[in-house]
């Protein structure tokens, strides 16, 4: 199951898929970054606490023949320090501008809605093509035995739904895409 992620490097927004084959201890995973094209990575925690070894795909798909190299990442804050190759990037939440307590809902910015907790969303009530209004609830997430509506802060039409029911999504996960209605 892929997961989509918001984070801002030098003050640019990128969406980040992650897709794991397997369990999610790491090992083999695909990640794409905005509208790029996947690239297939292995990694593997060294033993160091953030420290680990990396495999870029190679030639001709998988990481077979790939290039190695190792990366530590740490917390800063709401942010993450990585270190690749020598190259530092600082990877701050998307909604790092936003005013302090504001996350998800009605603070995202038109066309996305976020994740304001961390939970299973237990029911996803829209498809693509669905026509939403403002204040209408798209997803419900489950978090600590409470059923919390998440709801479409403007009107339009969902262009991409990224919420699987049962899946567990973490707080400012892209959940749903939409086009939101000219003013």
């Amino acid at each position: 199951m892929a997961t989509r992620h918001r984070f801002q490097v030098d003050g640019v927004t990128h969406t980040v898929t992650v897709e794991v084959a397997g369990d999610e201890s790491g090992g083999r995973m695909t990640v794409a970054i905005d509208s790029a094209p996947p690239v297939e990575v292995d990694v593997t925690a060294s033993g160091v606490l953030g420290l680990f070894s990396i495999i870029r795909g190679g030639s001709g798909g998988g990481t077979s023949g790939g290039v190695p190299a190792r990366a530590y990442v740490a917390r800063d804050g709401r942010s993450f320090r990585v270190v690749v190759d020598g190259r530092t990037f600082v990877l701050a939440p998307a909604d790092a501008g936003r005013p302090r307590g504001a996350s998800g809902g009605a603070s995202d910015p038109p066309g996305t809605i976020t994740a304001p907790l961390a939970g299973v969303a237990v029911e996803v009530r829209v498809a693509v093509g669905d026509r939403i209004e403002a204040r209408q609830s798209v997803v419900v997430i489950e978090a600590m035995k409470m059923q919390n509506e998440v709801q479409a802060p403007h009107p339009g039409v969902v262009t991409a739904v990224y919420a699987r029911q049962g899946v567990r999504v973490e707080k400012g996960e892209l959940l749903v895409e939409y086009a939101p209605d000219e003013a």
